[in-house]
């Protein structure tokens, strides 16, 4: 495969073996190669500029001095910080960000794939049959394999908004999985009522805003998918051979899929496996790349502080520091009110040395200009019950891919 997309992170861990108190507070997890917020790298400098520096000492002093003006600029550019990061992991991020602004690859027949192709290109999507006749879509992207369920109706590949998927059910089948690199990952995106795509002098708009003072919040829509990944390189690193996940891993994949969705069945969960053609459709609705919804005026475009579908603006978050368990509720919920075009919530569940670790990211979208105002208004909301977003920028396009139903994309 080519080179994986660069990672969206987002991690906190969750244990499921104790009742969770309420409150309680997910333990957010290291990201490998950290020591808390600091990278083992920045403390192995540290530790060679002292070293460099005791051994400059042994022969004259302007050795010394000289040492120690070189050791103090590496370790001034080494702890820089800039938008919320390191200096060094900006520099990384600013340099994949450029590769990324090319085309993406000419000649796909699927109008469909073309736009998802400007997110990950190279994406391809087949599909498997089982013994009993049933049709399961795979998609392959650099970073490895998924498939997808929509929540509700076999009707309605929309999904049903009424329907709250069981994270505890997700994870048993996380756990009877039994395959390295495994992910389930829930996806919510919701429309606000009204959304700030309809007019506010609209009859509609108006009878939108009756039924929340009675109510309260209300989504005009709601469409929830649970998938299910692979990732390649957490296979290659448990040691399966990627020869054999090339002939192995859609088929594996499949039977994961049917797996959850005879889990989701035992929950009495209406749902509906998605074939090759549906998986293409919810990616394309997730990524507001629908061409039901209107089409695109102009080509899909990735700017450094957001990702332009050519219908709205998209700024995606990762939710960094989690809101005590009794509050999360409260911020997800308030989530799906938050005037906007759309709200995106993903939730990515994996196995960490026997912990439940869980990545969140929010995506919020709106016309070009209304854009800036909705992401305060985010950052508010999640600021009140003590949660903290952090800003994805540089990695927005990657972003949106991740919190589409891809099982978490890359991250």
């Amino acid at each position: 495969m080519t080179e994986a997309p660069p990672r969206v992170r987002a991690v906190a861990q969750v244990t499921t073996v104790e009742p969770v108190r309420d409150d309680a507070e997910p333990q957010l997890k290291r990201r490998p190669g950290y020591l808390g917020a600091v990278h083992v790298v920045q403390l192995l400098l540290v530790e060679a500029v002292l070293f460099g520096v005791l051994g400059a000492l042994t022969h004259n002093y302007l050795a010394a001095g000289i040492t120690a003006g070189a050791g103090a600029l590496l370790i001034l550019a080494a702890t820089l910080r800039r938008g919320g990061r390191w200096w060094f992991e900006q520099q990384t991020v600013a340099r994949q960000y450029r590769r990324r602004r090319g085309h993406p690859d000419v000649g796909e027949k699927d109008p469909r794939l073309a736009a998802l192709h400007w997110l990950t290109p190279g994406l391809t999507v087949s599909e498997v049959e089982s013994e009993t006749g049933a049709r399961t879509g795979i998609a392959c992207d650099a970073a490895g394999w998924y498939g997808a369920i929509a929540i509700g109706e076999a009707d309605s590949m929309h999904g049903d908004g009424g329907s709250g998927v069981p994270l505890d059910v997700l994870a048993r089948s996380l756990d009877d999985a039994e395959q390295p690199g495994a992910v389930v990952q829930v996806v919510t995106q919701s429309v606000p009522a009204p959304s700030l795509d309809m007019d506010s002098r609209h009859l509609a708009a108006h009878s939108y805003q009756e039924l929340q003072a009675l109510a309260g919040p209300v989504p005009a829509d709601r469409t929830t998918w649970v998938a299910v990944r692979l990732e390649a390189r957490s296979r290659a690193e448990a040691g399966v051979a990627g020869g054999y996940d090339a002939e192995h891993a859609p088929t594996l994949v499949a039977n994961l899929v049917r797996k959850v969705s005879r889990s989701l069945r035992e929950s009495r969960l209406p749902h509906q496996v998605l074939s090759a053609d549906e998986l293409i459709d919810a990616l394309s609705r997730a990524c507001d790349l629908d061409s039901d919804a209107g089409g695109a005026a102009q080509a899909p475009r990735e700017e450094w502080t957001a990702w332009h579908s050519g219908r709205a603006a998209h700024a995606s978050f990762w939710l960094r520091d989690w809101p005590r368990v009794d509050d999360a509720a409260t911020l997800f919920g308030g989530l799906s009110a938050t005037p906007s075009a759309s709200t995106t919530v993903s939730l990515a569940l994996t196995r960490d040395h026997g912990d439940l670790a869980m990545r969140c990211l929010i995506r919020v979208a709106a016309p070009g200009d209304g854009l800036a105002h909705l992401c305060e208004t985010l950052d508010q909301r999640a600021r009140a019950v003590n949660a903290e977003l952090f800003r994805l920028d540089g990695e927005q396009g990657p972003a949106v891919y991740a919190s589409a139903p891809t099982g978490g994309g890359a991250a």
